[in-house]
């Protein structure tokens, strides 16, 4: 008797779980079926693939003979950044069909912003003070104060200055002849 009501009970957990298991087999089944709608009706994402396809063999093919192009020419760099940007696009599109163009767009539109504008001002005051001698003496005076004249001359009018305390060579002169 006991093993009856076990098997039952067996039976309705695996029974159960192969309920579970169909709904989510079919869950993926419908959204396998809408990406394949999107990929066959969605004139964007044709697009998108198309100009992927077409940035990596234009990159391919000028890379193909000369490996080096691949760090060193800024076409075969603009060709993959195309074709980063078109496989974004495409991905976005296949996962939100709806939403994910106009996200992808609004997106595109902001670049950098008040901190990317920050930086690059930065930076160009920063070059400039490296490259520019007038400039860097200025910012060096503005940093550290101005820079002390002293005269290295020498001759007759050294001694003649008088010192700190007031004594000079005018005042040494006067005790002399006293």
């Amino acid at each position: 008797m006991a093993r009856k009501t076990q098997s039952k009970k067996q039976l309705k957990k695996q029974a159960k779980r192969a309920r579970k298991q169909a709904g989510k087999a079919g869950k993926q089944v419908a959204a396998g079926e809408e990406a394949v709608r999107n990929l066959l009706e969605n004139q964007d994402l044709h697009e998108d693939l198309r100009q992927l396809a077409e940035a990596a063999r234009n990159a391919y093919a000028r890379v193909a003979g000369n490996p080096q192009a691949l760090l060193q020419d800024k076409k075969v760099h603009s060709e993959l950044r195309n074709a980063s940007g078109a496989l974004l696009d495409a991905k976005a599109a296949l996962s939100k069909p709806g939403k994910a163009k106009a996200k992808a767009k609004a997106k595109k539109k902001k670049r950098g912003g008040f901190l990317g504008l920050l930086i690059l001002g930065a930076g160009g005051a920063a070059a400039a003070i490296v490259t520019v001698p007038s400039l860097r003496s200025k910012a060096l005076d503005v940093v550290f104060g101005p820079e002390e004249e002293l005269d290295y001359s020498v001759g007759a009018s050294a001694p003649a200055a008088a010192s700190q305390n007031g004594t000079g060579a005018a005042a040494t002169a006067t005790t002399a002849g006293s």
